[in-house]
């Protein structure tokens, strides 16, 4: 071989090395997402699904829950009850924002501190935190948060506060921020709009540091699309589908995993917008929760993946009541109870559903809607999408008599929460029920963990005898992954992004 050749086949090996490793290298996550965040990278402005399935991998909260629900450290390692109004947080040492920016107890503070601002209680998250009072920095890695009342809980509410670099957050605005927002996650945002797709790359200095390279959510809230999508290999998994197409994708030799959550899929009802007086009536809305066929609808509908619910919390929720059984499905007791209540003859209401966040929820909305028919109750049902939803719940305007809203415990993993917001305690309350704020109120005092359940299981049954919601089922997730996505485990319904990994 000459010289010459000899050059050439070895610059051939050299770039086919160089092209196999940079294809080695790169691994991209392809997932769907039924919307990309309505407020982009402002964490403040929604909680839980579909905004969490992009937050939780730009940001982290000082304290987290496992796949049980169990409290474990994130940007926190460690707190304690100072006193019954002052909680001390030791913080996570050595991290730093995707910007640069370090993370320290004056990082906490600031973000704290803004959410119980003026501006910052424009924001839904700061419900959360409304019970605190200041923050004081005892160091540099410790914080002291006080609370203007005993908060038992107040670690777990704080896993609903993701961090942001506070210097970019004060310079840029909350607008601009949710353009190029800055975390301490796994991944950074480098185009909100990629080819459809938002696309986030991974951060290397992040005390999570990823496995795979970035990761491109593709907005696919069609389910029939998202298995084309699936099928083709246009994605790589999604975390909620129903259970036919999950059965069918399984059987094409897609992994599949079902996951509880702390979620009860319900109908809320109005109380202070519905114009209907009848729905003021417990009587009247204890029997409407009769007339619903939850073992049918979890049996036929869902095959069994998803239980029939009848409290604020599922069964892996601290609180829930393990003796407190669903409504049974009894129409004539119904119907008596109505005649009773003077609405022998039924009446008609309003509801408006987001159908696009739960697998077959239209399905299910429309069943609900049929027993409630059956008892006479005429019932209109519209579909909304989510961020009208989350604008009217936020301020109020719902103008239906009932509306989609889950009793979500997480990311508490804690029955107190939903109760929160099915109470007088909400801005803007949809239902106020003064005894049960006695309840409610009480429980922040009590620090003893099995004194606590034991209230909270009361509330659970004196919430289920105010029937402010129509229970209908304990939410579980069902996933589906391709075979050659790696580590695949979820926590508060979210995928551990940090240990995904790319396979051959």
């Amino acid at each position: 071989m000459s010289r010459f050749s000899t050059f050439i086949f070895y610059g051939c090996l050299a770039f086919l090395a160089a092209v196999t490793s940079a294809l080695a290298i790169e691994k991209t996550l392809r997932m769907p997402v039924i919307s990309h965040p309505p407020a982009l990278g402002n964490p403040y402005m929604a909680n839980g699904l579909p905004s969490a399935l992009m937050w939780f991998a730009l940001f982290d909260a000082l304290v987290r829950t496992n796949e049980k629900g169990e409290l474990e450290p994130a940007l926190a390692v460690s707190w304690e009850v100072v006193e019954p109004t002052r909680w001390r947080f030791v913080l996570r040492d050595g991290v730093t924002f995707s910007n640069g920016e370090p993370f320290n107890a004056s990082a906490a503070a600031s973000v704290l501190r803004w959410l119980g601002s003026d501006e910052g209680r424009s924001q839904l998250v700061a419900s959360e935190v409304r019970g605190i009072a200041s923050v004081e920095i005892i160091n540099d890695l410790t914080i002291d948060v006080i609370t203007t009342v005993p908060d038992a809980i107040l670690p777990k509410r704080l896993t609903a506060v993701l961090m942001v670099a506070p210097n970019a957050w004060a310079e840029l605005g909350r607008e601009e921020f949710a353009q190029r927002p800055s975390g301490t996650g796994p991944f950074r945002v480098t185009s909100w709009n990629k080819g459809g797709a938002a696309e986030v790359v991974a951060n290397p200095t992040s005390w999570r540091a990823p496995k795979i390279d970035r990761i491109l959510f593709y907005q696919i809230p069609d389910e029939t699309a998202l298995i084309q999508a699936l099928q083709s290999g246009q994605v790589d998994l999604t975390t909620t589908l129903s259970p036919d197409a999950a059965r069918e994708l399984e059987a094409r030799g897609f992994r599949t995993l079902v996951t509880p959550t702390a979620q009860v899929l319900s109908f809320a009802f109005n109380l202070a917008g519905t114009q209907v007086e009848a729905l003021k009536d417990v009587r009247v809305r204890q029997a409407l929760n009769l007339a619903i066929d939850r073992a049918s609808i979890s049996d036929v509908v869902m095959h069994g993946t998803q239980k029939p619910a009848g409290q604020p919390g599922t069964s892996i929720t601290f609180g829930y009541d393990s003796d407190l059984a669903p409504f049974p499905y009894d129409l004539e007791r119904a119907k008596a109870l109505l005649a009773v209540a003077g609405y022998p003859d039924g009446f008609k209401i309003t509801a408006e559903a987001v159908v696009a966040g739960n697998a077959d929820a239209s399905l299910i909305f429309q069943l609900v809607a049929s027993g409630l028919r059956d008892i006479g109750v005429d019932v209109e049902l519209r579909a909304i999408v989510y961020s009208d939803w989350i604008r009217k719940y936020t301020s109020g305007t719902f103008e239906s008599d009932l509306f989609s809203l889950a009793w979500n415990s997480e990311p508490y993993y804690d029955v107190i929460r939903p109760m929160e917001y099915y109470s007088c305690a909400k801005p803007l309350p949809f239902f106020c029920h003064e005894p049960l704020m006695t309840l409610l109120h009480d429980t922040g005092s009590i620090f003893n963990e099995d004194k606590r359940r034991s209230q909270l299981e009361a509330l659970s049954r004196a919430y289920r005898q105010q029937a402010p919601a129509i229970f209908i089922l304990e939410v579980s997730e069902i996933a589906v992954i391709a075979d050659h996505v790696r580590n695949y485990r979820v926590r508060t319904r979210v995928p551990v992004y940090e240990e995904l990994d790319i396979g051959g």
